[in-house]
């Protein structure tokens, strides 16, 4: 059974009366997949643990993160969220002996922690809880890959950039030691771009699952999406740069506050 529903994706009007066809034996059955996914976790928290990408409290922090994720946003929003992990796993590996040579990695071996979790997980866990009373499913959506986005532009940049020796602060313009709060570097932005927006199309090809956009929609929505990862990311460093290095913020904070800033840009757009 399939049906058309006109949506008005924002107030603003950035993309106006899309028309989405749904289909809606995938939302019958979408409780269903949500409880076959939860034994799912356990796989989670194992993978985790077994290549490194957390240590024992990270690990359970995302397992928890992935709980939620999986009861507010179903399968959909699990495997965006799966996509993510894995781009964030690739950006941090590579380069990784040299960087921990030069300890610049998270951790011992590039494994984050429970603050790193919570930071970059908070904000996409609690837009998996608003998609259950949102009745339009773009909004939600949009707002989730932004903020997972942000987060993987900002470890692109890090993780990537820190690999790159000509590194300048980003308002000052003042030579930088690899690896400082607030360095930008050509290699590190451009990975900061280049990775949120490849996730950005990625996870609008797997909402395509259940929701049809047209071509033109799928095409602006995956872009702005990206886009406002890559700001998010431009928001992270200014604020390591004029208040991590003062120590009024550290690291944890400023993520969370950049992906709430870019998210909260983005309701605002469409």
């Amino acid at each position: 059974m399939m049906a058309i529903a006109n949506f008005n994706v924002g107030s603003v009007g950035y993309l106006q009366d899309i028309n989405i066809i749904i289909d809606f034996r995938g939302d019958l059955m979408f409780e269903t997949y949500n409880l076959l996914l939860l034994p799912l976790i356990p796989l989670l928290y194992y993978m985790g643990i077994k290549t490194q990408a957390f240590n024992r409290g990270g690990a359970i922090a995302a397992a928890i993160i992935g709980i939620i994720v999986i009861i507010g946003g179903g399968i959909i929003y699990f495997v965006v969220l799966f996509i993510f992990l894995g781009l964030s796993y690739i950006a941090t590996m590579l380069g990784i002996k040299e960087k921990s040579k030069k300890k610049l990695q998270e951790g011992l071996k590039g494994e984050r922690g429970a603050k790193n979790v919570v930071a970059a997980g908070l904000v996409p866990a609690a837009i998996s809880i608003l998609n259950i009373f949102y009745l339009n499913p773009v909004v939600p959506f949009i707002l989730f890959v932004v903020s997972l986005g942000v987060i993987l532009s900002d470890t692109s940049a890090s993780e990537i950039g820190s690999l790159d020796h000509d590194t300048y602060m980003i308002l000052t313009l003042k030579r930088a030691i690899p690896g400082t709060n607030g360095g930008v570097s050509i290699l590190g932005t451009t990975v900061s771009f280049v990775f949120p927006l490849l996730f950005s199309f990625l996870s609008f090809s797997i909402f395509q699952i259940s929701y049809y956009l047209p071509f033109y929609n799928y095409l602006n929505l995956a872009f702005l999406a990206g886009i406002l990862s890559f700001i998010g990311n431009i928001i992270d460093s200014i604020l390591g740069e004029v208040f991590e290095n003062r120590n009024l913020m550290d690291k944890y904070t400023v993520n969370l506050s950049s992906a709430i800033l870019a998210t909260l840009l983005a309701w605002l757009i469409i």
